[in-house]
């Protein structure tokens, strides 16, 4: 799916409760971690992106086994935010390449943070067709 554009008015409200609605449809685990977003464009974004996320081979990822609240956290190395901000595909931002499983407490302090490793993703991503 194209990026979702609300300058441009690509979507109307109505278009883009439905797409929402049949993601949180078929994963319902998404709508927590989308639940405090307003705005409805990234609430929509967001969960494109833990859509294709959660379609990735996760189980290929150091440490999958090891997934949990206070164990380790799947990671979106370039963020999910900086990604929408900057209007990144969501399917480049949910891809594996742009996934690690880090130890939680790392994973919070990292949160939305622009890293070294994070600009590495950004260009590893932005190669993906």
């Amino acid at each position: 799916m194209s990026m979702i554009n609300k300058r441009k008015g690509k979507k109307n409200s109505d278009d883009i409760e439905n797409i929402l609605k049949n993601i949180l449809k078929k994963y319902p685990k998404i709508k927590r971690k989308i639940k405090n977003i307003k705005d409805i464009y990234k609430k929509l974004y967001y969960a494109m992106v833990w859509e294709v996320t959660e379609n990735q081979p996760l189980h290929l990822l150091e440490n999958h086994k090891k997934r949990g609240w206070k164990k380790y956290h799947l990671d979106h190395i370039y963020p999910i935010s900086k990604g929408y901000e900057n209007e990144i595909p969501p399917d480049k931002i949910g891809n594996i390449k742009n996934l690690r499983f880090i130890y939680y407490k790392k994973n919070m302090k990292k949160g939305s943070n622009i890293t070294n490793e994070s600009r590495v993703a950004l260009r590893r991503i932005k190669r993906l067709k």
